[in-house]
């Protein structure tokens, strides 16, 4: 509750007149579907309809496959892919009732692409595309559209939090790409949304990616569509060495640890 009234007085800084009002309301989007949506009900009566829904609740949790507890896959899918569910189906009525809306999905680059360290968290974040790409062919008649955001990693306190137990292997292959800023990742995400693109990403990197995972996700004109075409190819093959970089640095890892416990052993 704190924080989001901290929020509340941050945002409303910025508020060009006395009309607008900010509301916050702390719901774990998680559990209770039902809660979750008595609560955007409720918003809703104080506000109005819902135009732009934001869905970016997550955590992450990273380790080897084998160390890391059951229980964390489960609540990582309920929060990272169930939390997004949740709100989405409480809105989607209304939205097609006035045929408009946003729905944005905040995944992550590793929604794209299977890293060391990200067993828990990959899959959740790849379950939101799914999500999206199946639900943006059931509202586009009601002029309803779907943007899937991939941010890279963000200078966030919980991109802080998740890096103190990271995988050595883990942060060597994050290494290979920069933190961008929370305002530069937000800014592309509601320009994004707001112009009904599908696919959101950010830098070169993140295009890239866009570009070699497209697979059969919708696209937002013919001019994406022909970038996805050329560029395929040729991004295969820069992704192709980005493969083999990371698959090197985890063996250098593996070797590197049993030579040290080797070591241990013969002291």
């Amino acid at each position: 509750q704190n924080k989001l009234l901290q929020t509340k007085k941050e945002i409303e800084k910025y508020s060009v007149n006395d009309k607008q009002v900010v509301l916050c309301i702390s719901v774990d989007v998680s559990r209770d579907y039902e809660q979750v949506e008595n609560v955007l009900k409720q918003a809703q009566e104080k506000l109005g309809p819902v135009d732009m829904l934001v869905n970016c609740a997550g955590t992450s949790v990273t380790g080897k496959f084998e160390d890391i507890e059951v229980n964390c896959f489960e609540r990582l899918m309920a929060v990272n892919y169930l939390g997004s569910v949740y709100p989405s189906r409480s809105v989607i009525a209304t939205m097609k009732e006035r045929r408009m809306g946003r729905i944005v999905f905040v995944s992550s680059q590793a929604g794209q692409l299977g890293l060391f360290g990200y067993t828990a968290y990959s899959p959740t974040k790849f379950a939101l595309r799914g999500l999206a790409e199946a639900l943006q062919m059931e509202v586009k008649p009601y002029n309803i559209y779907v943007t899937v955001a991939y941010p890279p990693d963000t200078d966030t306190p919980g991109f802080a939090e998740e890096s103190k137990t990271k995988p050595l292997e883990t942060k060597l292959i994050s290494e290979t790409s920069s933190v961008c800023q929370a305002e530069q990742v937000a800014r592309v995400i509601v320009k994004d949304a707001i112009q009904g693109n599908f696919n959101s990403s950010v830098g070169s990197d993140g295009y890239m990616l866009s570009i070699l995972t497209s697979g059969m996700s919708p696209v937002t004109s013919i001019t994406e569509g022909l970038q996805q075409v050329v560029c395929m190819g040729i991004f295969r093959i820069v992704g192709l060495f980005y493969l083999g970089s990371f698959d090197s640095i985890v063996r250098r890892c593996m070797m590197q640890r049993e030579k040290s416990e080797s070591a241990d052993k013969t002291e």
